[in-house]
């Protein structure tokens, strides 16, 4: 009975807790919150418990007494602890959802406004309360005033406050929202509150879920580490094997844990083994994941098995209101059914031109409940402001022959209206005269190929957004026999942007992250850096999970091997600390500003020390242009439901309401209409990176003043003193953009070919060609009917050839990896070391039987675990037989060599995915130790490099 009791402690102690007014005063009155709190867990099921228990131990003297097997004896005990254990869970359960529908009646006029009028969900609420016999009261918000003592390290004042939130919802049984700016800590609140729950609870805990992305899933492990070493982190994730072997410690009881720590597609993989475990807390890191709820990631969260349900995110509110309802209706999915998706829905609708004011203003007052919402600028985090400058580039003469192309789908264009002036034979025209040169070849190839035909039908929009990255980017429009050389450059203003910038910072010691929407765009960024010199790192959908975490900790190191880092604003906006940067450029801006301002925390977060400068290149009188105008929409949603829309830290100084809306105001299109004195292509190639940035500060200099409410016109007065009328201009109309305004002007497509003659074309093509609605475009599939037909080039390159089995041919060392000394020796079949059978603690006649034979690195030295097993990549020494996978590297930085050696490349072995080569610790430590070893290791790497500067010649 005692140990039933002591279960239900936790229960309790949660109600008898002392508690005082907040800033929630204005829920409950004084009187109500005044009185303590009785027990959620009636005297009659303690009893009823008590009863069961006794009985349960009557049951097991009688065992005893009987001459039944141990065996059956110790299964029949442990099934009656499971019931046992079951019964106490069940009661728990009903005393959360008890509490969680005294907070929801309570607090039921926050939630009326969302909900269709003919809801009847709270008249059931109140229904049950009453059957209930429920007279407990309302818990209000108590400030904790020490953090628990499981977690190590100083928690920040706001952090402490947020962990007080948490435990707040906790005790009300209720679900919610931790949405702080990117780079506050959620994660470390979050593991507090598993803290808290630990220390505060005496019965046994069922473990807390946390799901999120790949990018994020170090960092949880990291964190958690580094703050709360008592609780036991697993993480679920890798191949199916391996999942597969943790299930099966999981089962058999070896594997304790705490917190699980998955991912988003590992959830979905074992969707059916998630959801057959109790949970206490289900936690969705980067929560804006489900925002879409006919998603298959959505769909499958539904009914998870927890207690609580919370979510983490930055940016909880993004394009639309239905995204918003998703999120509430994964949280409260008994308040927020299918039948208040519609309002939502019509609520704010930029395709329709419909806005709900008070709808917006209802949403806002239910999220600054359940929520809790703070920014860098209301908060002290001892991080610098960042400066964020919009910097509005020229076109190059091949972004505008392309743009002229796509819109008049003209096969010739003469290019004295494309070129400003003759090209002299000035250095900075180099690259100009070749660009010169391809673009006629072009104009002689004409339009009458295939490949041209297939241009003309693809989906406009979209090609023009890539013209303003980069012209190479549109299918063939890159020279023939392509190689890389200044034309690269030369084709692109925000190329040649960047080549000013990192001339000018990278010499100086500066990282830098460098984001954009497309895969192929970081291709060319690519061969952009390697004509460069510049060393890089880069991050996209693609990247392995063992890479990712790697380029992110040398990224971080002081001796970084990296100076930049290419980063797909979708698949590496989320969750990783990349503080060691000082410059964050987005070479293209996302419909979804969210996405962007992700991007931006990458840098701008807790740990930075330096001021970080933003610089978003926008091509002026361009479509990118005129997507400002719809993203300042979207930051208007932000601002009006969260009560930030923080696009930028502009002053040290929170911001009213007032302020923020004209900073969203006066974030639209700048250079549509009126294009005088601005810079022309010549100009910007002759002028400094300094004088380039000094003209976007002056010109957002003037947004910044009336952020602050200096108004500099009798129009911004006005604005101020009407900010509701602003709001109103703000939401006229319906957003659109205009494909074919370019440059200020219209453009008309010629008469030939006619849009009938096109229509004509394209379904002779069908005949011909193998009709498929599924398309990838830069990696990412879509149906064909959302962007145009698709048809396969002539120019399309044959058919790989069929690769037989086999690995490829390369020579092998001369000497053991283990004692540096010749014999008879075994060849590993996948790298060129070589090995004695006893150094490798095997005998020759074991050996002998093996039909593959590895190296000693191609498992981790510490755990034994394959290269697949340990996330696909091991860390290899160069010096050494040791490797070790990411879970067992040594703390600390790495001392890196990288993808590839010397001495490999003489043999005929090059980089592999597999491998990364680094100097482990023993290695180091003995170079100090025994200059004489170190010495001959020098002369045999001298050598290898010798021998590749002979054959490269």
């Amino acid at each position: 009975m005692a140990d039933t009791l002591a279960a239900m402690d936790d229960y309790s102690e949660i109600a008898s807790t002392p508690t005082m007014l907040s800033e929630y005063e204005d829920i409950a009155s004084a009187s109500e919150l005044g009185t303590a709190i009785e027990t959620s867990v009636s005297s009659s099921s303690i009893k009823t418990l008590s009863q069961t228990t006794i009985a349960n131990k009557k049951r097991s003297i009688s065992d005893v007494v009987t001459d039944e097997k141990p065996a059956t004896s110790q299964k029949r005990s442990k099934r009656e602890e499971q019931k046992a254990h079951t019964a106490v869970v069940h009661e728990a359960r009903d005393s959360i959802d008890l509490s969680r529908k005294r907070f929801l009646h309570r607090l039921r006029d926050l939630f009326l406004p969302l909900l269709p009028p003919n809801t009847g969900v709270f008249d059931t609420i109140e229904k049950q309360l009453e059957e209930a016999r429920d007279n407990h009261s309302f818990i209000p918000l108590h400030e904790l005033e020490d953090q628990p003592r499981l977690v190590q390290g100083q928690m920040k004042d706001y952090q402490l406050h947020g962990l007080s939130f948490l435990v707040w919802m906790y005790r009300n049984g209720m679900n919610c929202i931790l949405g702080d700016e990117m780079g506050l800590g959620k994660t470390l609140q979050t593991l507090s509150l598993f803290a808290y729950i630990k220390e505060n609870t005496k019965r046994q805990q069922e473990p807390h879920l946390v799901i999120c992305p790949l990018s994020v899933l170090p960092s949880w492990l990291a964190e958690a580490e580094r703050w709360t070493p008592a609780l036991k982190v697993l993480r679920f994730h890798g191949q199916k094997n391996g999942r597969n072997r943790l299930k099966d410690g999981i089962r058999s009881s070896e594997l304790k844990f705490d917190v699980m720590v998955t991912t988003y597609d590992s959830y979905v993989a074992e969707n059916n083994w998630f959801k057959s475990r109790r949970w206490m807390y289900c936690v969705l890191d980067e929560g804006h994941r489900i925002k879409n709820a006919d998603t298959n990631v959505s769909g499958r969260l539904q009914g998870i098995g927890a207690l609580y349900r919370l979510i983490l995110t930055g940016t909880p509110v993004q394009n639309n209101l239905f995204e918003l309802w998703s999120i509430l209706h994964w949280l409260y999915p008994t308040v927020f059914t299918q039948a208040s998706e519609r309002l939502f829905k019509q609520a704010f609708d930029l395709s329709a031109g419909q806005y709900s004011i008070p709808f917006l203003k209802a949403a806002e007052k239910l999220l600054a409940t359940v929520m809790l919402r703070r920014t860098k600028a209301t908060v002290e985090i001892n991080v610098p402001p960042r400066e964020e400058l919009t910097i509005f580039l020229p076109m190059t003469e091949a972004q505008r022959f392309w743009t002229y192309r796509l819109l008049t789908r003209m096969d010739t264009l003469d290019l004295k209206d494309i070129f400003d002036g003759k090209l002299d034979d000035d250095p900075d025209n180099a690259g100009r005269r070749e660009v010169q040169e391809h673009l006629v070849e072009e104009i002689m190839r004409g339009g009458s190929t295939q490949k041209d035909k297939w241009r003309r039908l693809m989906n406009l929009l979209m090609q023009l957004r890539k013209v303003c990255d980069h012209p190479y980017l549109l299918p063939n429009a890159e020279p023939e026999n392509y190689t890389i050389g200044e034309h690269l450059i030369a084709s692109s203003s925000k190329l040649v942007l960047l080549d000013k910038l990192f001339a000018d910072i990278l010499p100086k010691g500066e990282r830098v992250l460098l984001f954009t929407q497309w895969t192929g765009m970081l291709d060319l960024l690519e061969d952009f850096l390697a004509l460069r010199g510049i060393r890089y790192a880069r991050l996209d959908g693609s990247t392995t999970r063992a890479r990712r975490t790697l380029d992110i900790k040398l990224f971080q190191q002081d001796n970084s091997p990296y100076q930049v880092f290419l980063i797909s604003t979708k698949a590496g906006g989320l969750g990783i600390n990349l503080t060691k940067a000082t410059t964050v450029v987005l070479v293209d801006s996302d419909w979804n500003p969210q996405n962007d301002l992700q991007a931006i925390a990458r840098a701008h977060r807790i740990g930075q020390t330096k001021r970080v400068r933003v610089l978003r290149l926008i091509c002026r009188g361009s479509v990118e242009d005129q997507m400002l105008d719809r993203i300042r929409r979207k930051l208007f949603l932000s601002l009006k439901v969260m009560g930030t829309d923080n696009p930028t830290n502009d002053t040290e100084t929170p911001q009213m309401k007032t302020g923020e809306l004209l900073s969203i105001l006066r974030k639209g299109s700048s250079a549509l209409k009126d294009s005088t004195g601005a810079m022309s292509f010549s100009q910007l190639l002759h002028t400094n990176i300094q004088t380039i940035l000094e003209a976007s500060r002056e010109r957002d200099d003037a947004r910044a003043a009336v952020s602050e409410g200096a108004p500099t016109s009798e129009v911004d007065e006005k604005v101020v003193q009407d900010a509701e009328e602003e709001e109103r201009k703000l939401l006229a109309g319906i957003v659109r953009v205009q494909s074919r305004l370019f440059e200020g002007r219209i453009v008309q497509q010629s008469k030939h070919p006619s849009n009938a003659d096109i229509a004509a074309e394209w379904q002779d093509i069908q005949k011909r060609a193998h009709h498929n609605r599924i398309v990838k475009v830069d990696g990412m599939e879509m149906i064909a009917e959302h962007i145009g037909p698709e048809v396969p080039m002539s120019s399309a390159a044959p058919p790989k050839a069929v690769v037989k089995r086999g690995r490829k041919k390369f020579e092998t060392q001369d000497w053991c990896i283990f004692c540096r000394d010749g014999g008879d020796l075994f060849v590993c079949n996948y790298c060129p070391r070589v090995f004695h059978a006893e150094c490798h603690g095997y005998s020759k006649r074991q050996m002998e039987r093996q039909t593959l034979v590895s190296c000693a690195q191609h498992t981790c030295t510490d755990c034994q675990r394959s290269t697949a097993d340990s996330g696909g990549m091991l860390f290899r020494c160069r010096t050494c037989p040791q490797a070790f996978c990411e879970d067992c590297l040594p703390p600390g930085d790495i001392d890196a060599i990288g993808d590839e050696l010397p001495e490999f490349l003489v043999l005929g072995y090059g980089v592999t995915s597999t491998a990364y080569y680094i100097y482990c610790d023993a290695c180091r430590q003995r170079k100090g130790e025994d200059p004489e070893w170190w010495a001959a290791w020098q002369e045999e790497f001298q050598a290898a490099e010798k021998q590749l500067a002979k054959a490269s010649r």
